[in-house]
C-alpha cells in the first residue's frame, strides 16, 4: 500500500494541536489580558485621583510620570498614587501671573520717590544732553515752581 499523506502540506500542520499546546497559548493569552487589565486599572484610578487634586490635564500627566510602581490592595484601592500626585504638585507651583504692560522691574512698587533737588537735577543734566527746546523749558519750569514753593 502507498502512503496517504499529501506531499504538499509539511508534516508539522498535519498534527492536532496537543493540549499542552493549547494552555501554553491560553496562558500567554491570560497574562497579555491580565497585564492590560493591570494598567487599565491603573489609569482609570490616576485619572480619577489626578482630577480630584485639581490637575487640568491628567492624560498629559499619565505620559510623563512612570505608573509602573502603583499597586492594589485587598480591597482594590491603588496605593502609590497620591504620592506621585503630591510630588508633582509641590514640584510645580503656580507662578504669579504677569500682565502685559505692566512694570517690567521686579521692585516698581517700592521705588522711592525723588527728592525736588534730585528731580531739578535730572531735568538740567538732561536739558544739558538733549539740547531740546522741550527739556530746557521743563528744566525751567521745575526750577520757577520749586523757587516758589520756597
Amino acid at each position: 500500500m502507498e502512503d496517504v499523506t499529501n506531499p504538499e502540506i509539511p508534516e508539522e500542520q498535519t498534527q492536532e494541536p496537543t493540549w499542552e499546546d493549547e494552555r501554553a497559548e491560553l496562558t500567554q493569552r491570560l497574562e497579555t489580558l491580565t497585564t492590560e487589565l493591570h494598567s487599565q486599572r491603573v489609569s482609570n484610578a490616576f485619572y480619577r485621583k489626578a482630577r480630584a487634586a485639581g490637575i487640568d490635564d491628567p492624560d498629559a500627566l499619565a505620559g510623563i510620570v512612570n505608573l509602573s510602581a502603583v499597586t492594589f490592595d485587598d480591597v482594590g484601592q491603588a496605593q502609590g498614587i497620591d504620592e506621585i500626585l503630591t510630588a508633582f504638585t509641590s514640584a510645580a507651583k503656580p507662578r504669579e501671573p504677569r500682565s502685559i504692560g505692566g512694570p517690567f522691574a521686579p521692585n516698581y512698587g517700592e521705588r522711592a520717590e525723588k527728592t525736588s533737588e534730585q528731580r531739578l537735577a535730572t531735568a538740567a543734566e538732561k536739558a544739558k544732553r538733549t539740547g531740546r527746546p522741550e527739556d530746557m523749558v521743563e528744566y525751567m519750569e521745575l526750577k520757577s515752581k520749586l523757587k516758589s514753593q520756597n
